[in-house]
């Protein structure tokens, strides 16, 4: 299961949930160039991975190909499950896609904090939003 969308600005939102077929992932880079050919200029990703677990490797090789393809992000934020195996899964997935804009958190003040550095106001009040029912307080 997944879900992407562009409500505020420049700030996409991407819920991925287990489990993902090599088929929902094929069906989410079609759908990730749709959300992101709408977005005028740079971007910025939530990538909310918290109800998703271990990928198949057909499936990483999907994601990572929709990684590569993003010339126009500024930064992405991924909150992760809390099994350590789908973090280092993910920190690999983030080597191969070889960008330096992204990175992995646990911790949702941790995304809010990452992301916060670009977003403009009616961004980030989206950003809050969002991760409020994943932790994140005041």
């Amino acid at each position: 299961m997944f879900a992407i969308e562009n409500r505020v600005g420049r700030l996409v939102e991407i819920r991925i949930a287990s489990p993902v077929t090599v088929d929902e992932a094929d069906a989410f880079g079609a759908r990730h160039d749709v959300v992101i050919a709408a977005v005028k200029g740079s971007y910025v990703c939530l990538v909310d991975l918290v109800d998703a677990t271990v990928f198949p490797p057909d499936v990483v090789a999907a994601f990572v190909k929709t990684m590569r393809g993003e010339e126009r992000l500024l930064r992405t934020g991924t909150l992760l499950h809390p099994s350590p195996t789908f973090g280092m899964q993910i920190q690999r997935m983030i080597r191969e896609a070889n960008l330096d804009q992204r990175r992995a958190f646990r911790d949702p003040w941790q995304v809010f904090d990452w992301l916060s550095e670009v977003l403009v106001p009616s961004e980030r009040e989206r950003l809050r939003d969002i991760l409020l029912p994943r932790g994140l307080s005041g």
